[in-house]
């Protein structure tokens, strides 16, 4: 390794930290060289991260602006829903995550207490929705994560309670006995109201026999999963591998539901598929599965999620 690759290396560990699971890099020596080079490309650090692009910016969303950030782990950008960031920790450090800011960065946050967040929610009754994401909330300890729930549900005007996670796919352990007792209070106590996942995966070749029994367990719980899916250069930028992924969600038990253009976070410009292309690649993608496996494709914004276009 040259010099100034020993430079720019060192300056990558400084600024953003990297973790990669046990169970994936276990996972990916199992796979095929490409599926494993897809997967491993998603959570590698790489020296095109420290280069400045023009439109690329720590906090791409706006999510730190006061007028929709009551909290500093609280984002409220839509009318009827609140997003709860639950922790800075995931099992892994996507590199073109869209809290980079937070998670690749973050030394912890200090959590709000949950009674101000509950006097908000209750000042607030257009809320009918609270989103744990982070983070990932399967980072929290289940009696943890029970607590807050309690605290959210409690409040009369919710009624949906979504989890955003990574971990079915990347540490599906973290779905443990213990969390899946958590929810299962959650759903006898809160009988009236809807839990949903919402599960991160951007490849077919990410859904392991694990992933599909930790989904089986929460569809025996009455709990239904979603996935959401980013459009990633060199991971899933082509018709077939998002067909195949949106195939083997539903052969999964997993409903696809919304395909993300990429978030222009700092140092994931080279991730990005241009909008042009991008169309293109749905168009393709419309044609070779029927519409209720297609996911929508969107770009989120402050202002929130709208259609590319």
């Amino acid at each position: 390794m040259t010099a100034p690759e020993q430079g720019a290396n060192a300056e990558l560990a400084r600024r953003f930290r990297t973790r990669i699971s046990t169970f994936i890099r276990k996972y990916a020596t199992t796979l095929e060289v490409n599926d494993s080079q897809a997967l491993l490309l998603q959570f590698t650090p790489d020296a095109r991260e420290l280069s400045d692009i023009i439109g690329f910016s720590d906090d791409p969303l706006h999510e730190e602006d006061a007028d929709i950030h009551p909290f500093g782990d609280v984002v409220h950008k839509y009318p009827n829903k609140l997003l709860y960031l639950s922790t800075d920790e995931c099992p892994v450090y996507c590199r073109y995550c869209t809290r980079k800011r937070k998670t690749l960065l973050s030394q912890g946050h200090e959590s709000t207490q949950l009674s101000l967040i509950a006097e908000y929610l209750e000042s607030h009754s257009a809320i009918n929705e609270v989103i744990f994401s982070g983070g990932d909330p399967l980072m929290l300890p289940p009696k943890d994560f029970l607590l807050r729930a309690r605290t959210f549900l409690n409040v009369q005007s919710i009624d949906f309670l979504r989890l955003h996670t990574r971990a079915l796919t990347t540490a599906p352990n973290l779905l443990s006995a213990g969390f899946l007792a958590a929810l299962a209070d959650l759903r006898t106590q809160f009988a009236g109201k809807t839990i949903a996942f919402v599960a991160h995966i951007n490849t077919a070749s990410e859904i392991s026999d694990r992933t599909r029994e930790a989904v089986e367990a929460l569809n025996r719980l009455g709990i239904r999963c979603y996935a959401q899916t980013v459009l990633l250069r060199d991971v899933n930028d082509d018709a077939q591998t998002l067909a195949l992924l949106c195939k083997a969600l539903s052969a999964a038990g997993v409903q696809p539901y919304y395909l993300h253009q990429l978030d222009r976070v700092t140092g994931s410009a080279h991730f990005e598929v241009a909008d042009d292309e991008a169309l293109q690649i749905y168009a393709q993608l419309r044609q070779l599965v029927p519409r209720y496996l297609v996911p929508e494709f969107v770009r989120d914004s402050k202002q929130g999620k709208k259609p590319v276009a």
